[in-house]
């Protein structure tokens, strides 16, 4: 099981135990969103409480790893649950009407120095075939955790760019990407391009998820991103290039 549980009679007794309350409860709220589900098995339904069904509508547009990620930090994390976001989360879900919940899936659009900096990246790579060489495909629209790929004999290379408008500055990464750096390893790059507005300088780093210490944090939004902080960049130990941008 994702949580690590061997059988689900223990993941019961484990949650149960966490939570404070019966197995018995944990069993009957799967029992409770199991109908809703699209591997659901066959079984009773009812009408679900007003708590119930702000859960179903907040999170039925999440994907599972972020959904994951969102539980373990509420199982596990002591931090967590003292943390704002916690008690921000316990508000949004409560059956108390106290603060509204998403209708549809948020998504997170790329801002004008994103855009620049994929458009940078994108002549960079023609002149200099940087990081690796082979063909450049636009991944941006696909939500598969890079914005581009690049394949060759070798296989394919995952590219995820991000950009700052000064020489300093931390990045985000949504969970998506993170997890798929983790995934990819030593085939995922992240390309930081600094100075757009000025004089741009480019960063490569290859296997992000590995060099870089990232702090999580869990949104009352519903989305996980990973936040690497200008320091932990500066110490990254990639010298930045000049961005080669000709026509």
């Amino acid at each position: 099981m994702a949580l690590g549980y061997k059988s689900f009679n223990e993941a019961t007794k484990k949650i149960g135990g966490i939570l404070d309350v019966k197995p018995n409860t944990v069993k009957n709220m799967r029992d409770e969103f199991d109908p809703y589900h699209q591997n659901s098995r066959i079984g009773w339904k009812r009408e679900l409480r007003g708590s119930r069904l702000k859960i179903l509508k907040a999170f039925q547009e999440t994907d599972d790893e972020t959904l994951l990620e969102v539980v373990k930090e509420i199982l596990y994390s002591k931090e967590f649950k003292k943390s704002e976001e916690y008690g921000d989360i316990r508000t949004l879900f409560g059956d108390k009407k106290q603060k509204s919940y998403p209708e549809s899936p948020i998504f997170i659009l790329r801002g004008p120095t994103g855009k620049s900096a994929e458009s940078l990246f994108m002549k960079h790579f023609q002149n200099t075939a940087q990081p690796v060489k082979g063909k450049l495909i636009d991944g941006r629209d696909l939500g598969g955790g890079y914005d581009f790929e690049i394949q060759n004999k070798s296989g394919s290379y995952f590219i995820e760019v991000k950009g700052l408008s000064s020489s300093a500055g931390g990045i985000l990464f949504t969970n998506k990407e993170w997890q798929t750096a983790l995934k990819y390893g030593e085939k995922y790059y992240l390309i930081i391009v600094k100075n757009i507005s000025t004089t741009p300088e480019l960063i490569i780093i290859q296997n992000p998820a590995l060099k870089l210490k990232a702090q999580k944090s869990v949104y009352t939004t519903l989305q996980v991103s990973w936040a690497v902080s200008d320091k932990t960049l500066s110490h990254s130990g990639e010298l930045p290039i000049p961005v080669s941008a000709k026509t």
